[in-house]
């Protein structure tokens, strides 16, 4: 399972407090976007624009453009990144989320490496065509921090991207590292499905499509050539349930919380019905 952007619903997305939420919901990865600051800093980060989810306008009101990859990591250090949330949610608004600071790569792998539980990271390249080399600095910032894959166990580190290309160059710098195609379209006809599974079987070991394209004979195309299949942004229980039985290999959700409470109950109620079926059936 994934937390998209971290724990999305109850913080602000990509921040300190919503990756440390996801980590202590027992989720098993956190997907972040990774963008590149104008003095060549890696961070975290999902929209190429500040306006959105910072105060930028306020702090520097005599900036024209502000374009993420037009500042340096101080001017980013400077900026507001949570009380965003508090005055679009309030009903969720926290006084600690106010003045969060946006992260750098490197200070999301030292957080998860030391967090009492393990968790892995799903890093998406946004808009990599902007960032020349990227996927090697990317790649050079995990081996310098020590994310590294072990063998025979779960992947440290699952790479995203809606570029193909991009996927390409990350399998040819870090081919230990599971890759995943996303697809943008809210609607695929079953042409369209198997073109796209001919691009990810080239570059990628699995495909992200949006929930609503998740049908059962999809996910069951994608398997038969090997892929495995997780589906974006599922926050509902419903939504779950349904493609749990399309068998759909993971989410990725906002609400990483109430996914694994899901979860750990109908593990608990299985449980139950096996005690109950031995308890019948002693003499």
């Amino acid at each position: 399972m994934v937390a998209h952007r971290g724990a999305s619903y109850q913080a602000p997305e990509s921040s300190r407090a919503a990756i440390e939420l996801a980590i202590a919901s027992g989720i098993d990865y956190i997907e972040l976007d990774v963008q590149r600051t104008v003095d060549n800093k890696l961070i975290i980060f999902h929209d190429d624009n500040l306006k959105r989810l910072t105060n930028a306008e306020q702090v520097f009101p005599e900036r024209k453009n502000y374009q993420l990859h037009n500042f340096t990591l101080a001017e980013l250090k400077k900026l507001d990144y949570g009380s965003w949330f508090n005055e679009k949610y309030p009903e969720r608004a926290s006084k600690n989320y106010r003045n969060l600071e946006i992260m750098t790569l490197a200070e999301v792998v030292s957080l998860i490496k030391n967090a009492p539980a393990k968790v892995g990271l799903a890093l998406e390249l946004k808009n990599p065509y902007l960032y020349k080399n990227i996927e090697a600095e990317l790649v050079e910032v995990l081996e310098q921090n020590q994310l590294q894959e072990e063998k025979d166990k779960k992947a440290r580190v699952i790479f995203l991207s809606f570029s193909p290309l991009s996927l390409e160059r990350l399998s040819e710098l870090r081919p230990q590292s599971p890759r995943l195609l996303l697809t943008k379209s809210n609607f695929a006809s079953r042409k369209r499905w198997h073109g796209w599974l001919d691009i990810t079987a080239e570059v990628a070991d699995g495909i992200a499509p949006k929930g609503h394209v998740s049908f059962p004979w999809y996910i069951g195309a994608a398997h038969k050539r090997g892929l495995f299949v997780l589906p974006y942004v599922i926050n509902r229980s419903w939504q779950w349930q349904f493609l749990s039985w399309f068998s759909a290999d993971g989410y990725i959700t906002d609400r990483p919380g109430l996914l694994s409470k899901i979860y750990h109950r109908a593990q608990e109620l299985e449980e139950k019905a096996a005690e109950l079926k031995e308890d019948v059936f002693q003499d």
